[in-house]
This record gives structure tokens, sequence and C-alpha cells, in this order.
């Protein structure tokens, strides 16, 4: 049994490369790197099985599932987007690949640990069994200690007036602020692993020696949570359904809060983090402990342990038809979108032409307005005139 490890080839989000790493910690070894938007596309050498621990979001690519027969897959940590998705990487669709083939794949591995509750109870919905097994950063390993020289708080991706009134609260305290950028400024597309685990890493060892970690980001939260450190997940909104149970599991508010001052005192004394996630932490790593086991005494190729018998033109035909009819549907819904827009700019164009009229309207009262100020004040200035015409007569007489 070969190793692998589940990325996102090319990511921006740093966080992604986390999920990834959390995964390695486990493995014997790392032998392939495997490219979560092109699952289908995976191939091993000789017909041997890869390992894989399959945490992760899924998936922009939606025509590319289900995954290889050579994944060898532990189901945990699965959240599956069901939004539409217009842009060049993602595929204007949601549970439509979930269906047919899609839907008996998984079906031959369940249980499916779930990432968050919104995707087990769809998955459930749909008549497959799952468990909630939380995400697998949950499981990573403590960094070594180093007492820094002066103290710390690390910022990462947070509101801009957020940071700026943290930086301006934490003015005299003696305390220093390192402000980590969550995300690259270009994907990471020619980036070799080894890099990425540097940069993971050298992360990590920043969050683990911080007096407290404020952020955005779950996907820095839910790492910190993890290694221990004092962690204030920041949010405008928490209703996003990713933060579901998470969280309830960290200490948690509101831009408005933390601007305000609210937090002052919490950033200057951290308190220990909650410990719910605990025990969700300890079944996963039984789990993820269990599977390795597993995999590390299995012997049959990736062939004998494919669960999914579905013949590989029989995949490449559904996956075509369905690719097909989510585009159909799609352009449908583009053009109703469409209509909808040209409606709006007639509606647009209108209101602009009733606006120039009443603003025609507005000048041309202004103008007689000013015409009539102009006519009183010059018969005003005419009777003043005559007033004083026979003022002076009067004083002459």
């Amino acid at each position: 049994m070969k190793y692998g490890i589940l990325y996102r080839k090319t990511t921006k989000n740093i966080g992604d490369d986390i999920q990834s790493y959390a995964q390695s910690q486990w493995l014997p070894s790392v032998d392939y790197l495997v490219d979560i938007e092109n699952l289908d596309g995976f191939k091993s050498e000789n017909d041997e099985p890869v390992a894989v621990i399959m945490s992760s979001w899924y998936m922009w690519h939606k025509w590319n599932w289900p995954p290889s027969k050579d994944i060898y897959p532990l189901w945990v940590g699965f959240h599956y987007s069901d939004k539409k998705r217009g842009r060049p990487r993602g595929m204007p669709s949601k549970w439509e690949y979930l269906k047919g083939p899609g839907y008996d794949y998984l079906k031959n591995y369940e249980p499916i640990g779930c990432r968050d509750y919104y995707t087990q109870k769809q998955l459930e919905d749909r008549g497959l069994k799952t468990f909630f097994s939380g995400c697998i950063t949950l499981t990573l390993k403590k960094r070594e200690i180093v007492k820094p020289e002066r103290e710390y708080v690390v910022l990462v991706g947070l509101a801009k007036r957020v940071e700026n009134a943290v930086i301006k609260q934490l003015e005299g305290t003696g305390i220093d602020i390192k402000i980590i950028a969550p995300t690259r400024d270009d994907h990471a597309t020619n980036i070799p692993w080894e890099e990425r685990q540097a940069e993971v890493e050298s992360m990590l060892d920043t969050y683990q020696n911080a007096k407290c970690v404020i952020t955005y980001r779950l996907h820095c939260a839910l790492p910190t949570l993890a290694l221990g450190t004092p962690v204030l997940l920041v949010r405008k909104t928490y209703k996003s359904v990713r933060f579901n149970p998470y969280a309830n599991w960290l200490h948690h508010a509101y831009d408005d809060e933390v601007v305000e001052g609210k937090y002052k005192d919490w950033i200057l004394n951290p308190p220990p983090n909650p410990d719910d996630y605990l025990e969700t932490r300890r079944a996963l790593e039984k789990t993820v402990s269990e599977f390795i086991s597993q995999a590390q005494s299995e012997t049959k190729t990736a062939t004998e342990l494919n669960r999914l018998k579905t013949s590989p033109e029989e995949l490449m035909q559904w996956q075509n038809k369905t690719m097909k009819q989510t585009l159909a549907a799609y352009q449908v819904e583009a053009r109703y979108d469409l209509n909808d827009i040209f409606a709006l700019q007639k509606e647009v164009e209108l209101r602009d032409k009733q606006i120039a009229k009443q603003e025609k309207t507005i000048e041309n009262l202004k103008h007689k307005n000013e015409v009539y100020h102009s006519a009183i004040s010059y018969r005003f200035a005419l009777v003043l005139y005559k007033i004083k015409g026979k003022l002076k007569k009067l004083l002459h007489k």
C-alpha cells in the first residue's frame, strides 16, 4: 500500500494546505499528491492502491466525481458545497453528481464522516449513512514551544477596521503584533509540496508560540484550537453552515464588539480554549489510526479493492450525460437571469428619463423663480426710488 495526501493544486488559500499537512502527519510516507479537483483522473503505478484521508471541501470541479479506483479512501471531514458556481474554477451544479454512480460510490464507503452538520443532514436526507467526524485539522499535533523575546498576538484575515482597532488597543502594552495573510497572491499550481509544507510549518510555529490568535478564518481557528493556543474567531456573521458546530467550540465575537473594545481584556489576558472539541478529536484520531493500520496490512490491488462496479465506459457516459444536463439547465437559468437583467436595464433607462424630465422641470421652475425674484427686486427698487424722489421734493419745500 502506498499513501497520498489530498491537496488543492491551484489554491491561493493556505488553509487548504494546512488540511493537507494535517493528513500527512498520519501517513507512514507521502508517495502521491492527489488533486482534489482531478479525483477521477488520478492514476497510481502498477495498479497499486493509494491510501488517502479524504478530509476536504468538495467540489469545485464536480464533473471529476467519483474518485479513481486507485484511491483507497477514508471518508472523514467531508464538506460538500451545494452552491451553484459559474466562475471558471467552479461547476454550475449542486447535487447532480451525487446521483447515479456518484451516489453509489459513497454508498459503498458509508458511513461517511462529515465535517459539518449541514453536509451530514444533506447526505442522510439522500439515504446515506453518516457520522460527524469533524475536520482533520483538529488532530494537528502541538509544535515545539519556543518562548519569544516579546509576547505577540497574531492577526489573520480580519476585516481592516477590526485589525486597526486591535492594533490601537494594544498600543503601549509592550505586546507585539504579527499580521499574517491567510492567502497567497497567486495560485499555488507550480509550488512544490515541500515548499507548501515548509510554509505551513512556519505558520503553525507562529500560532503555537503566540499569546493568542485572532482570526476571521475557520482554517486558522481550528488548527490553533488543536495546538492549544488561545484563539478568538471574529466575524460579521456566523450564518455559514461551515461554522456549525465550530463557532460554539471556540471563543468567538462579532466585528463590532471587537472594534468597540469589548474584547480588549480578553486579548490582554486570553483564557484557555474550550475543550468541547476533544471528544470529537479523540474519536477522529482513533478512526484515522485504525484506517492506517488496516492499510498497512492490505495486500490486494486497486482493482480488487474497487467497490464501485460501474465499468469505466458506463461511468464516462454518466459523467458526460450529467455534465450536459447540468450545463443545459444552467443555460436556461442564465437566460432567465439575462431576461431579468434586460428588464431591469429597461426599468433603469425609464427611471433615468423620468429623473431627467424632473430635473428639467426643476430647472425651469428655478429659472422662473429667479425671473420672478428679479422682477420683484426691480419693482421694489423702483418703489424705493419714487419714495426717495418724493421725500426730496418735500424737504425742498
